[in-house]
């Protein structure tokens, strides 16, 4: 039989850089063998991250679009109407005494988007091309009496806590980009990570936007998600928690 293929550190380091593959190593004590294996665990990690994120996402995109769209009357679709929620200036005091614009960075994402997208794109193309991060910020204190109370609250369970649906998106958007961008998504036996919590939130939120559709996806089994199912078949090469 063949001898396996092998590779040594220096082309290692080439390929990830010698910063990104230290976190590996480190958890491997030193054996580039169990680093390199850890490394590929987290990319099938990443995999499964994605999957259960990418459902929660399209959900929850186009629900608030409903929701907005619903309770929006002017001229423009409400992503073009500068007198949107969205888009309209809405001014803040930080904690250090700054007057900020809290829908500054929606109006430049927006913008951006329909620049690069063509003459007069259709709001549909843009929503599908708004990140996750753009969704997420609409559940922020500073959108609650514009977004929250008048629209998007409604695509929630009665009662439902803005500040918790908030948090809960903004640890999947933040598990989200670590995913994208290959960081790790572990840490070291015994300290906390946040990649199952906030995949086992995606699923339960997105059931709670679309319940016929989570149910489908994840053929009746809510306790469960990609990740978790990802861990039970493919445990991890080193001890890590995540």
């Amino acid at each position: 039989m063949a001898d396996s293929p092998s590779i040594n550190r220096s082309d290692i380091e080439a390929w990830l850089s010698a910063p990104r593959y230290k976190r590996y190593l480190e958890i491997a004590k030193n054996d580039d063998n169990l680093a390199l294996d850890l490394y590929l665990w987290n990319i099938g990690l990443a995999q499964a991250v994605l999957r259960d994120v990418s459902f929660f996402e399209v959900a929850l995109r186009n629900a608030y679009d409903r929701a907005i769209s619903a309770t929006w009357s002017g001229n423009k679709h409400w992503l073009f109407d500068d007198a949107s929620p969205v888009r309209r200036p809405i001014l803040r005091t930080n904690k250090r005494g700054k007057v900020k614009d809290a829908n500054r960075l929606n109006r430049n994402a927006i913008d951006h988007l329909a620049g690069n997208l063509g003459h007069n794109p259709p709001p549909d193309k843009v929503i599908s091309n708004l990140t996750l991060g753009f969704w997420a910020h609409m559940t922020d204190r500073s959108h609650e009496r514009d977004l929250w109370i008048p629209s998007i609250h409604s695509v929630w369970p009665k009662g439902a806590s803005r500040d918790i649906v908030n948090r809960k998106i903004a640890g999947i958007n933040n598990v989200r980009n670590r995913a994208a961008h290959h960081e790790h998504l572990f840490a070291s036996e015994g300290m906390s990570r946040s990649t199952l919590q906030a995949c086992q939130d995606a699923v339960v939120l997105f059931s709670q936007l679309e319940p016929a559709a989570c149910n489908y996806v994840y053929e009746g089994q809510l306790d469960q998600c990609s990740v978790s199912d990802f861990v039970a078949n493919n445990p991890a090469p080193c001890s890590v928690a995540i």
